[in-house]
């Protein structure tokens, strides 16, 4: 069994933090949880604290402005989840785990121009001189070089396609072989050309961006087979892994040009995820067996990730105003940190907590669901996302490990927890056997009350307005360049619907 990936949450003593602590340690994951020192000795924490040991969860003490420490803790672990609070200080304070990250050598630092010629990486006259007297660089043809730890088929297929050798449509028709279509099956915009099947069709850039996060290197552009050949030469890593990157590129071309076959001539259609997952895993169990290092285990192969303390809307498809405008900008600047540090990441979108709402039908200053009366805000039929926080924590780490999450935002959607706040008062009603009083709220008298209310009041109020005026949990399609559903991607789970949480309080 591969072994799983370890896990660093921070802000786990927290209220969505100790759900993910728990999902993280009962799925077998090694886990740290960063805590306080002031925590370790606060008696309201002690009950969590202990849950954690008996769960076999490590403790590390330290926080977000201890840098040493939390290098320390990062050093660690494969993944880190931030499940830090919603104050502005809170989430804008992630930028130092961002900062932490880079220095603590999880990833490769950003890229830079360098010569290649020399190890140094420094350009001289004299490097120059030595590479002509060595005999090199006096000739245009290229010279494929062998990756030792990478099955024949795999070099033969690379060494040929880089000789224009292999059959593409348009190498087929410049041999007079008749061709009708010699447009790129998979992009078909385009004429199917090595070079084009391999750097410039939209699967191929695909495949080269996962690469370029997976590999922890820069994003990186090819326009020819042989940048693809040559582009583990530049990279300033160990030797160990610019080994692996050689491999990893060959191996994936290869598996590029197998689903182009199974699409040409068994009609098979093109997944980039299968694509992906093939090259993991021929290049993770070729490497471990066929390399000269034998030490290298799943969990290492498997990339790090940083999943910031994103558990709620979607930042970057907001119409918040007022304290939640700023609020979910904040997070947005954590988002462009991590992605111009070339970090993993992954953001998960719980949507509503129902531990929050649902006790309460989403009423204020009440403490069970009403039985008389109901106050919308809106019109009631914006659609809105209840989530319970155990389904919460288990569809998040169910991502850790899994390629088709990385880079991505994963959006908690489960069909059975998706209803308006007039579905919601109705299917309450039912339960009930009783109808109620309802008061409508239009938006303008919304933003009133935003406006004229004292903070936290003002950022709830806001955040509600966003959630069921604005619809902005569902008023969008999640398309596959930025996310994915995790009721979709994990159907196993089985996770706790609005109707069945309900029943609770009847």
């Amino acid at each position: 069994m591969a072994e799983k990936s370890k896990i660093l949450i921070i802000g786990g003593t927290g209220y969505t933090g100790k759900f993910i602590v728990e999902a993280s340690a009962n799925a077998g994951h090694p886990t740290f949880v960063l805590v306080r020192e002031s925590t370790l000795s606060d008696p309201s924490k002690s009950s969590v604290i202990d849950c954690f040991k008996k769960a076999g969860v490590n403790i590390i003490t330290g926080d977000l402005h201890d840098h040493e420490r939390l290098i320390t803790a990062i050093k660690q672990v494969d993944v880190v989840i931030s499940a830090v609070g919603i104050s502005q200080t809170q989430l804008a304070d992630q930028v130092k785990i961002v900062a932490a990250i880079k220095e603590a050598g999880n990833i490769k630092v950003q890229d830079k121009w360098e010569w290649i010629g020399d190890s140094t990486g420094e350009f001289s006259v004299k490097a120059v001189r030595r590479l002509l007297s060595l005999g090199r660089a006096r000739s245009d043809r290229y010279v494929y070089s062998w990756c030792p730890w990478v099955p024949k088929k795999c070099n033969i297929f690379a060494w040929r396609a880089e000789l224009n050798s292999i059959p593409t449509s348009l190498a087929l028709r410049n041999r007079n072989i008749p061709i009708d279509d010699v447009s790129c099956p998979l992009c078909h915009f385009g004429d199917e050309s090595v070079d084009h099947l391999f750097s410039s069709c939209w699967v191929a850039s695909s495949i080269w961006q996962y690469i370029s996060s997976w590999c922890k290197i820069p994003l990186f552009f090819v326009f020819s087979f042989k940048d693809i050949l040559d582009m583990h030469i530049s990279v300033k890593v160990s030797d160990q892994w610019r080994a692996a990157i050689q491999g990893i590129l060959i191996i994936s071309c290869w598996s590029l040009w197998r689903a182009r076959n199974d699409l040409k001539f068994s009609g098979k259609p093109v997944s980039i995820d299968k694509i992906i997952s093939e090259i993991k895993a021929l290049s993770f169990l070729w490497f471990s067996n066929r390399s000269k290092y034998k030490d290298v285990s799943w969990d290492r192969w498997c990339k790090f990730k940083f999943y910031p303390s994103e558990f709620g809307n979607d930042a970057d498809r907001s119409h918040a105003v007022g304290p939640a405008k700023t609020l979910f900008a904040t997070k947005a600047q954590v988002r462009r940190a991590i992605e111009a540090e070339n970090i993993p990441y992954t953001y998960i979108h719980s949507n509503c907590f129902a531990g929050y709402l649902l006790p309460t039908l989403a009423q204020s200053g009440v403490t069970a669901p009403p039985r008389d009366k109901v106050v919308s805000l809106g019109d009631g039929n914006a659609k809105a996302v209840f989530n319970e926080e155990h389904d919460i924590a288990t569809y998040t780490i169910k991502t850790v490990d899994d390629p088709r999450t990385v880079n991505k935002s994963v959006y908690i959607n489960p069909p059975g927890n998706i209803y308006s706040f007039n579905e919601l008062v109705s299917l309450w009603e039912k339960k009930i056997g009783k109808t109620l009083e309802k008061v409508y709220l239009s938006e303008d008298q919304v933003l009133k009350n935003i406006e004229e209310s004292p903070f936290p009041d003002s950022l709830i109020m806001s955040i509600s307005h966003t959630v069921f005026v604005k619809g902005d949990q569902t008023n969008f399609e999640i398309e596959p360049s930025f996310g994915v559903e995790a009721s979709e991607l994990y159907p196993d789970v089985k996770y706790t619907t609005v109707d069945e949480y309900l029943t609770r309080f009847v």
